[in-house]
């Protein structure tokens, strides 16, 4: 266990003879050394608290373990939980003689450490179930709202939803500012027909689900919103290398996935919040480009939607260069797409000679010099871009001389075309060729063939 999760508890406590609803969403950073800390917020029967956690947590080998907090200073008992989904989240449970609380604890992000979250972490369209409590003119009343809300990713939201407070039910559709911090916290307000409702939220698991405590005295209400269009991190990639890792400004890139657009027509990719340029999709890929003015000294988010439909928002890295190959068979590894110097295919059957030109074609290479528009084709050979970052290469462990690096007449801006010179002294039809482009590596695994 280690990292930062966000938790939502629900349950009664007992004071007396008096059950109250409880609601607790919390934060919980694991040094994965035995120690923990964090805040939360609880409802009480309604009344609203906020807390300061400490404490300390053992672990066995099945994945079960036990929790001992203090709160706000003062010892609160021990919990126990159970890791699931490969240490992305928890299942937690309370019970004492004075109560029953228990839910789940969902990791921040799936990668290592930490995320840096904004407000394009919450993005598109979300369905969303809240249970509980409300306590109205004195009396209290179970409460379940089912619904679908849509943020904006600059802070806006709207919502449409069915509340059931004790079998009388009600439907409303309202709008309202959203926040989400850093830490990937944040609030949120509705406004309908019926008044005003105020939440805290947690945006985890990488904007793969958003976890909800109404923030309002005489509620004890909680839940989880996840996304009705799902893009995973993991199923965006270089579209040369397929490496997730290798994303960079100006790169074509590839997302993968179910129930995708059909058509580049219906398809639109926001990247931090800009319009991407799209050349293809078929309902199960996407090809794209990012541009070339996004940030790389931060996370940036992306999102998609599919004929007006949006998808959940993810997070990104993006760096100043990750370059990828093309390859002859569009896997990212193998015979590398290259041209000889007569401009025919290189491969086994028609190698390059040691000393002669090869091309390739790549991705990633990043900022241009002078800059080039996101999409652009440009047909004049005498307005060429070159990169920004020196590129050296080898071929087969030897240096191999660059000749040119840059962009290429007739095609889109983002594939970056190559031209080097096999070194003397070579002979092999799987020579692996390696580019760099400051001090980032192409892909292993892609092979020139030279005789």
């Amino acid at each position: 266990m280690s990292g930062i999760y966000y938790y939502l508890l629900s349950g009664d406590l007992l004071s007396g003879t008096q059950v109250y609803p409880y609601v607790e969403l919390g934060k919980l950073a694991a040094d994965g050394q035995g120690g923990i800390s964090g805040n939360s917020h609880a409802s009480v029967g309604g009344s609203i608290s906020a807390y300061t956690l400490a404490g300390t947590y053992s672990m066995q080998a099945s994945c079960t373990g036990s929790m001992t907090l203090s709160v706000n200073s003062q010892p609160a008992g021990s919990l126990t939980f159970q890791m699931v989904n490969g240490g992305q989240g928890a299942i937690l449970a309370f019970s004492s003689s004075s109560g029953v609380v228990a839910g789940r604890a969902y990791r921040q992000t799936a990668g290592a450490g930490s995320i840096q979250c904004s407000m394009a972490s919450l993005s598109g369209s979300y369905a969303y179930l809240l249970t509980g409590a409300a306590f109205l003119s004195g009396n209290g009343y179970y409460y379940s709202q089912a619904g679908s809300a849509t943020g904006d990713g600059r802070g806006n939201m709207n919502a449409t939803g069915m509340a059931n407070v004790s079998g009388s039910t009600v439907t409303s559709t309202g709008q309202g500012p959203y926040s989400v911090a850093g830490d990937c916290s944040g609030t949120a307000s509705v406004k309908n027909q019926n008044g005003t409702a105020n939440y805290f939220i947690a945006v985890v698991e990488d904007g793969q689900a958003v976890l909800f405590m109404e923030s309002d005295a005489g509620y004890a209400v909680g839940g989880v919103a996840q996304p009705l269009f799902v893009t995973p991190p993991s199923a965006v990639v270089n579209a040369a290398s397929f490496d997730s890792q290798a994303l960079a400004q100006g790169a074509i890139f590839s997302i993968f996935g179910r129930s995708l657009p059909q058509s580049s027509a219906s398809a639109q990719v926001l990247v931090n919040g800009e319009a991407a340029p799209v050349f293809f999709a078929n309902g199960s890929q996407i090809n794209a480009q990012i541009p070339y003015d996004v940030p790389t000294d931060r996370p940036v988010s992306l999102s998609l939607s599919n004929a007006g439909t949006s998808s959940n928002a993810i997070l990104l890295s993006i760096r100043q260069a990750a370059p990828g190959i093309f390859t002859a068979n569009a896997s990212g590894k193998g015979q590398g797409a290259i041209l000889n110097q007569d401009y025919s295919y290189n491969g086994a059957s028609n190698p390059a000679a040691a000393g002669s030109v090869v091309i390739l074609y790549l991705t990633g290479a990043g900022a241009m010099i002078p800059a080039t528009a996101d999409g652009s084709v440009n047909p004049d050979p005498a307005a060429l871009s070159q990169t920004a970052l020196p590129v050296t290469a080898q071929i087969g462990g030897l240096p191999a001389t660059v000749l040119y690096a840059g962009s290429s007449e007739g095609i889109v801006s983002g594939v970056i075309q190559v031209n080097l010179v096999a070194p003397n002294g070579l002979a092999g039809l799987s020579q692996p060729i390696t580019i760099k482009v400051g001090e980032a590596a192409t892909q292993a695994g892609v092979t020139v063939a030279i005789h």
